[in-house]
């Protein structure tokens, strides 16, 4: 046997207090439930169980990769890279919520490519200077997301020009979510089959894999049993705060499911390593754009309800103009942090803007 897979896990002082912190909240968002508080607290309760679980189960899967090998570490990441967010997408179809559903879409991809890229350049360029990175990988990357753009675009726009029947809808919302898995198989195919990454894996693999996988295994099932009860308090909270259902599914639940992810490419970025960081704003964006749209129709599938991908013309226009700042910053290989403030703040506008739609 290795001496890799022979070594005994060694959890540190920050990986129990994350655990215990994870426990707690859960915990608490569980007795407060039973209790009968309000849906408002129960979901923020929720909410912070989430997110504490996420950092777990991102470490999890940063250590499961690192003492796997890279091409399983690609493949876990892959998998449970934005678990939360769709399991939450399931439940919110399960329940009904559609509009929230399609909103949390939506809403991951310009965070990650308006909020985490932004903030990632901006926090980055101001201890850094201008930065370099890759730009053949980041053009790749960005070349899909235009791509997803157009596929998330495109049945919407044709709904919006003809009078098209449910059954229309339905058929061509089907056939895009087949090509979206087509396309992130390929694109997961090609990713696979490069050369590792010259930046390498950040964890140090003290946990093992016996005891990472463990651990990711446990943290995905609390996380869905979390995701459940925040879903559940989404409809009292809207009635309770007067809250719209788009502001939660665009801004609250990918921030809810992504945080851990969001830090750690700002963290990397301020260390100097932007393409490192703009990889994983990008993959998480991809993913939920391509997986987690595919997911949510055959979901609605599943429970019969419905998801049909057409989106309000607001939400596409953001996500177009999103898709189009990144293509103007990753077309000159460097970027400094006034272009991160610039992506920061159309975030801010649509935040502002979708709090009072």
């Amino acid at each position: 046997m290795s001496a890799r897979t022979s070594e005994p896990s060694r959890f540190t002082r920050s990986d129990l207090i994350s655990f215990g912190v994870a426990a707690a909240a859960s915990i608490g968002a569980l007795v407060l439930k039973e209790a009968g508080a309000s849906g408002a607290v129960v979901f923020v309760a929720a909410a912070v169980s989430v997110m504490a679980l996420a950092y777990v189960l991102g470490e999890a899967t940063d250590q499961a990769g690192t003492a796997s090998g890279p091409r399983l570490a690609s493949l876990l990441n892959a998998t449970f890279g934005n678990l939360p967010e769709l399991i939450i997408v399931v439940l919110t179809v399960r329940a009904g919520l559609i509009d929230v559903a399609r909103a949390s879409i939506i809403g991951s991809v310009i965070g990650n490519i308006l909020l985490v890229l932004g903030a990632s350049i901006l926090l980055g360029g101001l201890r850094n200077g201008s930065m370099a990175f890759d730009q053949r990988s980041v053009g790749t990357n960005a070349s899909m997301l235009t791509l997803a753009a157009v596929a998330l675009g495109l049945p919407s726009l044709f709904d919006a020009l003809h009078d098209t029947t449910h059954h229309e809808q339905v058929a061509l919302s089907y056939g895009v979510a087949i090509v979206m898995v087509v396309l992130y198989a390929a694109y997961l195919l090609y990713s696979f089959t490069q050369p590792p990454s010259v930046h390498g894996h950040e964890g140090s693999g003290r946990w093992g894999a016996r005891a990472s996988l463990i651990t990711l295994a446990v943290t995905a099932v609390v996380t869905g049993a979390m995701s459940e009860l925040l879903v559940s308090a989404i409809q009292p909270t809207i009635e309770q705060l007067g809250i719209g259902t788009v502001f939660i599914g665009m801004v609250v639940v990918p921030l809810v499911g992504n945080v851990p992810e969001h830090w750690a490419a700002v963290r990397i970025a301020r260390a100097g390593n932007l393409d490192f960081s703009m990889s994983i704003a990008f993959n998480s964006g991809l993913q939920v754009a391509l997986a987690g749209t595919a997911i949510a129709v055959a979901a609605g599938a599943v429970l019969d309800h419905q998801v049909l991908i057409v989106f309000p013309p607001i939400e596409l226009a953001l996500l177009g103009a999103a898709t189009i700042m990144t293509a103007i910053l990753t077309s000159v290989g460097r970027a400094n942090w006034l272009e991160g403030l610039e992506l920061l703040a159309i975030y801010v506008i649509a935040a502002l803007a979708f709090w009072y739609l």
